[in-house]
């Protein structure tokens, strides 16, 4: 069943539950913890969790019995209030599903980043600042929404043709929109071709983006490289060769036959190029020191 309209408004009312009456997260803060207790679950690699379904892991819990994933091994810290406040929000979303939903874990990390990526729209998180405003945005509404209005103004090009969502006499469920943007950009938003699109970038691939920030700690949560492989590995997608904090970085012989995918990947020298690159400056280095002290003699 995977990434429904149905998961995606028991997600979001779980999150605008979860921060009520919470001073310590905002909405776009809780997100993001989301993010970073997800991608922990994920990073120990051998485990191999990525591919079952999480409602398994919460159905055992509220069962009573152990669950790793969701149990804090730190009693009393920081990080046990960061996972209580992480299987909460599973729990919720649980109930509000009435135990029926198959989501992977992948797809639930790759699903919050999606989310993550479509809270700048209004700038500055505006939509994330009371439940009111991301409601509105991501569960239900009347308002119109075109996710290029704000490269349409400034005569910039876009990329994809998608659909706009259109103004109504009443409020609409968004779920069903938003799901459909999802499982069309999934792939191209773990490929990071573009990071936080602006005025010098000018082209962005999928309805949100991705906000590095102007300082440390300040934008949005990306799941380290071991996790980012995973969640490749798992939607069939090349597997990172550098930086990809960067942008644009992956093993171009193994990209997807997309439109938006190809030639997009920086060109990194193989590992037999950059041995023969070595080797070759060795030897020009060991011949100029080798002429120097020839001189020298005479």
């Amino acid at each position: 069943m995977g990434v429904t309209p149905l998961f995606h408004d028991a997600l979001i009312l779980s999150i605008v539950e979860m921060v009520k009456g919470n001073e310590e997260y905002s909405i776009f803060d809780f997100i993001q913890l989301m993010i970073r207790e997800t991608n922990w679950v994920l990073s120990p690699g051998a485990r191999d969790l990525g591919f079952g379904p999480l409602s398994e892991f919460v159905q055992m819990y509220v069962d009573g019995k152990y669950s790793y994933p969701l149990i804090s091994q730190h009693y009393g810290s920081s990080k046990e209030k960061k996972k209580i406040l992480y299987r909460d929000c599973l729990v919720k979303i649980h109930k509000i599903l009435n135990e029926e939903w198959d989501v992977t874990w992948y797809e639930f990390l790759t699903y919050l980043l999606f989310i993550q990526s479509n809270c700048h729209h209004k700038g500055g998180n505006k939509l994330c600042r009371n439940s009111n405003s991301f409601l509105n945005f991501f569960y239900k509404s009347k308002s119109a929404f075109n996710p290029w209005s704000q490269w349409e103004k400034s005569g910039l090009k876009y990329s994809p043709v998608m659909d706009y969502i259109q103004e109504t006499k009443t409020e609409e469920f968004r779920g069903e929109w938003w799901v459909n943007a999802f499982e069309r950009e999934k792939k191209v938003i773990l490929m990071f071709h573009t990071l936080a699109p602006t005025h010098y970038l000018g082209t962005r691939f999928t309805t949100g983006w991705i906000d590095r920030g102007l300082k440390p700690n300040e934008g949005d949560i990306l799941p380290q490289g071991s996790v980012l492989n995973q969640l490749r590995e798992y939607y069939e997608l090349p597997s990172l060769s550098g930086d990809y904090g960067l942008g644009c970085i992956s093993e171009k012989n193994k990209v997807q036959d997309e439109p938006v995918l190809k030639d997009k990947a920086l060109d990194f020298p193989s590992q037999g190029e950059m041995c023969v690159y070595f080797n070759l400056g060795f030897c020009i280095a060991c011949g100029i020191v080798c002429m120097k002290r020839l001189n020298k003699g005479d």
